[in-house]
C-alpha cells in the first residue's frame, strides 16, 4: 500500500508518497481467509516478488507546459503554418506532417523489403493518405468486415473508387513506424 510521509520541512506542500509492495500490507484483517482462496484457484504458476520495494524522490516535479490564461488559441508558431482561413486539414497536417508521412513511407517500404513481401508496387504518400482515410471512414461508418466495404452487397463508393481492396490489406500488411533492425542491433549491444 502507499503511504504518505510528511516532510520534516516547514512547506506543508512537500508530501513524499512511499510504495511498499508488500503483500502483508495488502491484506485487511477480515479478507484474509477469502483472498487466499481465490489464490489458489487464479494465481497457479504466477509467481510475484513480494520483497521488490519502489519508493518516490521528495523532489518537485517542474512543468514545461506554457501558462493557460483562459484563452484558447495556438501557439503562434502553428499559427504562422496556417492560411488565413484554415480548413480542418490544414490542422490535421499541423500534426502528419509532410516530414512524418515520408518517414513512414519509407520505414513502411523498408518493412517490405525486409520481409519480402514484394508482391505489389512500394507505398508511396497517396496510398498512406488513402490508408489513413480509409482507417477514418471506418470508424465512422463501421461495417463487420473490412472486406464489406467492396462487396456488391454494402459497396461504399467513397472507398471501393479510390482504392482496391487488395491493395489496402496489402498497405496494412507493411504498415510500419520504426526499423526493427535498429532494435535488434541495440539488443545485441546490451
Amino acid at each position: 500500500m502507499s503511504k504518505v510521509v510528511r516532510n520534516d520541512s516547514s512547506d506543508d506542500d512537500d508530501i513524499l508518497y512511499s510504495i511498499n509492495s508488500d503483500i502483508s500490507d495488502v491484506h485487511d484483517d477480515g479478507d484474509e481467509e477469502d483472498d487466499e482462496t481465490d489464490e489458489s484457484s487464479e494465481g497457479e504458476g504466477i509467481e510475484v516478488n513480494a520483497s521488490q520495494d519502489e519508493s518516490w524522490s521528495g523532489k518537485r516535479f517542474k512543468s514545461n507546459l506554457p501558462i493557460y490564461n483562459g484563452e484558447l488559441q495556438l501557439s503562434s508558431s502553428f499559427r504562422s503554418e496556417l492560411p488565413r482561413s484554415p480548413s480542418p486539414i490544414d490542422y490535421f497536417r499541423l500534426f502528419l506532417t509532410p516530414e512524418l508521412v515520408s518517414y513512414i513511407v519509407d520505414q513502411s517500404n523498408l518493412y517490405r523489403i525486409q520481409t519480402n513481401r514484394t508482391k505489389q508496387s512500394p507505398m508511396n504518400e497517396t496510398d498512406l493518405y488513402c490508408l489513413l482515410g480509409f482507417l477514418f471512414y471506418s470508424s465512422v461508418v463501421p461495417l463487420s468486415n473490412k472486406r464489406d466495404y467492396w462487396s456488391s452487397f454494402s459497396r461504399k463508393p467513397i472507398i471501393a473508387n479510390v482504392i482496391t481492396r487488395e491493395r489496402l490489406f496489402y498497405l496494412l500488411s507493411i504498415l510500419h513506424f520504426h526499423d526493427n533492425s535498429v532494435e535488434k542491433m541495440q539488443s545485441r549491444k546490451s
